[in-house]
């Protein structure tokens, strides 16, 4: 038995530019999917799993491309990451399945061949994805992330000149639309006392993309008036909900009460976390 674990994902900067060959900045959080793999008599469903048709693909997928196949399995799913709210939940999950495939049939651990395979799963998912999500699942921390063409792809490790503490994420509901072109700016630097204007400016040009919605934009600028940066993450949503809103505040204390205060539904994560992992092997 195997269990491996990916982070999910938030964006900083770049949302739907980086579809088109621009850059967007990635960091992984410390919210996980982990999945437990296992040889079974017979296969044997998970509960209440959203995502069992995309684990259907994922497992044919990496046989198909690792040219192993291991019989029937038994799965498990532990999720921590909200579904279909932009944080990368069905990357993490394919990249943890990958993972999980390597170890339980004893392939070299390969980032690179594990982030190719869970790419061609995402394809699946997002039909033309930028390939970011897997590749922060797979690698974790921060990165700097730009396709320039379907099998040509260049990121690398960005380090903030100062720890970033928490960050606050608002859910608006999930987005009516599915996941859409990503268009934005690039984060200039990860100073923690520059993350709240590099989100405001940022905000503004993903309004005036339009995809953003009403009721997420009401909720950005509440927080914007107490003094904080807030952002979408992901692909965004223009009818109904936008999934995730990203929040920086000095004050991080003063951002969870407000969030109380109104009854919002607010999630603290920590940046910059481990890509995918082993966490058991027997």
């Amino acid at each position: 038995m195997v269990k491996v674990s990916a982070p999910g994902k938030v964006i900083l900067s770049g949302e739907h530019a980086v579809v088109y060959g621009y850059p967007a900045i990635l960091a992984a959080v410390d919210k996980r999917i982990s999945i437990e793999l296992d040889k079974a008599g017979k296969r044997v469903k998970p509960i209440s799993l959203p995502k069992s048709g995309l684990l259907k693909y994922a497992l044919k997928r990496t046989i198909g491309l690792t040219g192993i196949n291991p019989g029937a399995l038994r799965i498990k799913i532990d999720s921590r990451l909200p579904i279909g709210s932009g944080m990368g939940s069905s990357a993490a999950l394919s990249v943890a399945l990958v993972g999980a495939f390597y170890k339980l049939t004893r392939l070299p651990w390969d980032l690179k061949k594990i982030n190719e395979i869970g790419y061609e799963i995402e394809k699946k998912q997002h039909g033309n994805p930028s390939g970011g999500d897997n590749t922060i699942a797979t690698y974790g921390g921060f990165l700097w992330y730009r396709k320039e063409a379907e099998n040509f792809k260049i990121f690398f490790p960005v380090k903030p000149k100062r720890r970033l503490g928490r960050i606050f994420l608002v859910n608006t509901g999930k987005p009516i639309e599915t996941t859409g072109e990503m268009v934005s700016l690039v984060a200039e630097e990860e100073e923690k006392s520059s993350l709240v204007g590099i989100f405001k400016e940022n905000e503004r040009y993903l309004e005036q993309l339009g995809v953003v919605s009403q009721k997420a934009r009401k909720i950005i600028r509440v927080f914007e008036r107490i003094g904080a940066g807030a952002k979408i993450t992901g692909a965004g949503g223009k009818k109904d909900g936008s999934g995730m809103i990203l929040i920086r505040h000095p004050d991080e204390e003063k951002i969870i009460k407000f969030a109380e205060d109104r009854n919002l539904d607010i999630l603290s994560v920590r940046l910059g976390e481990e890509g995918v992992r082993v966490e058991k092997e027997i």
